[in-house]
């Protein structure tokens, strides 16, 4: 009796693992795509942006926060890379925090990014991980995203993918 009892819990907590690694691993690593018009965002002076309007230049998109220190250290990257592509890629870095802090971390470091406040949570944008970046074609189409810490070589391959 004793026996199957063990067997029985040895299974039963094996099979609630099993599926609890399975929720989350769905839950963090497969993120939705998130389409430009889905995206709620003001600009640091508080004036709603309208991200589904076409610019006919690639947009990248990263969300990140002031807190994420792997967003923090790829901000050179995407610095070095705007200025090899100057104004023919659109860079936007959303993030779901006060303006304030968004600005004040603008206005310390100095990057020639677009700064914007999601008017949303990141997460209802089933975005789990920071830092996240969606990559748009000119026509506001997703190309392709990476999800966590991107370099420079990354930016350029995919950047390059992009139609301009």
């Amino acid at each position: 009796m004793n026996r199957k009892w063990f067997w029985t819990r040895f299974y039963s907590r094996n099979l609630l693992f099993i599926l609890l690694s399975v929720i989350l691993y769905t839950r963090f690593v497969f993120q939705a795509d998130i389409l430009l018009n889905q995206i709620e965002a003001r600009d640091l002076n508080n004036e709603v942006i309208d991200l589904s309007k076409p610019t006919n230049k690639p947009l990248v998109i990263n969300f990140w926060a002031t807190w994420c220190a792997p967003c923090i250290k790829e901000f050179p990257e995407y610095d070095r890379i705007q200025q090899r592509y100057g104004d023919e890629v659109d860079f936007i870095m959303i993030s779901d925090e006060t303006i304030d802090k968004i600005k004040q971390f603008s206005i310390s470091k100095f990057y020639p990014f677009r700064f914007l406040k999601s008017d949303k949570k990141l997460s209802n944008y089933d975005i789990n991980i920071l830092p996240t970046t969606f990559f748009y074609n000119s026509k506001g189409e997703i190309i392709e995203k990476h999800i966590g810490s991107i370099d420079y070589i990354k930016l350029e391959e995919t950047i390059k993918k992009i139609d301009k």
